[in-house]
């Protein structure tokens, strides 16, 4: 058994139902309902993504607005909010599906001019490790221990902090944080310029080998998607129908061309502004 993304387009009629349309449409989908070995794809699913930041960045001005889905309670029943700026779903018109290639490229540039600038301005940092080495001496913790275990000494987390204290460090994590927010990168994903170590993971690259690291391919990243009629994708494969018995008798045109993920975030880019898209994380 694994995991899945999809996302599932639903229409705008189905706002005030929203768990209720989203089993409906998953409902061929499930596995051992007798559909075929084509239909037999998942077993359990949550709505989810806006606490992760995998989900759905939000249109600006929109953060508050009412009819944005939110992550339902996990199975135990805990339940986290959404990350600033990030949803579940929604009204497509309130979500911002604006992540692309070319500003992903431009803003990892960004990220690493502002490495060179500020190097020029303050002293040269110390790397890591040797925080790390002087932090285990000092709390007796073996120099070849990689992790903390329960109750015994944390080395990791002081170092940490003397390392990001140091001026060019501390400069730049600040940078950072005011570009990846004026820029809004949680449309990329919430590990989108998400560096805690810049000197090795900055300083030691050259800027286009940092931007090919760093840069997304395809902007939002939704490898899967069940559409408005009923079409499930993903995988680049070809849509199964929900209506049909199977690809093979299915007599229907698809909705998409193929699976592929630019074929999806373009599907979605085209479907109306009131048509819901929620994020769903499956176990298959």
């Amino acid at each position: 058994m694994a995991g899945m993304r999809i996302v599932v387009c639903l229409p705008g009629s189905a706002a005030g139902r929203v768990d209720e349309a989203i089993a409906e449409a998953m409902a061929p989908f499930e596995r051992e309902k007798g559909l075929g070995a084509e239909f037999d794809i998942w077993d359990h699913y949550r709505i989810c993504g806006g606490a992760s930041g995998n989900g759905f960045a939000v249109q600006a001005g929109f953060e508050t607005d009412p009819r944005l889905v939110h992550d339902r309670p996990r199975y135990d029943g805990t339940s986290e909010p959404s990350l600033p700026g990030m949803c579940a779903g929604g009204p497509r018109g309130l979500l911002d599906l604006s992540a692309n290639h070319a500003e992903s490229v431009a803003l990892a540039g960004r990220a690493w001019d502002l490495w060179a600038d500020l190097s020029g301005r303050h002293p040269a940092p110390q790397p890591y490790e040797p925080f790390l080495e002087r932090s285990k001496a000092e709390m007796g913790v073996p120099p070849f221990a990689l992790f903390h275990e329960e109750g015994e000494p944390d080395p990791w987390t002081p170092a940490f902090e003397r390392y990001q204290a140091q001026p060019l460090i501390r400069a730049y994590l600040s940078a950072l944080d005011e570009l990846r927010s004026a820029a809004r990168t949680h449309r990329y994903g919430s590990g989108f310029l998400d560096i805690w170590d810049p000197l090795r993971d900055v300083g030691g690259l050259s800027r286009e080998d940092f931007i090919r690291g760093r840069s997304r391919s395809d902007g939002a990243n939704f490898p899967h998607v069940l559409t408005l009629d009923g079409w499930w994708y993903g995988d680049s494969e070809e849509g199964i129908h929900r209506a049909c018995g199977g690809r093979a008798v299915c007599p229907h045109v698809p909705d998409i061309a193929s699976g592929s993920q630019q074929d999806v975030q373009r599907h979605l880019d085209g479907v109306p502004d009131d048509a819901l898209l929620v994020y769903l994380s499956l176990h298959i």
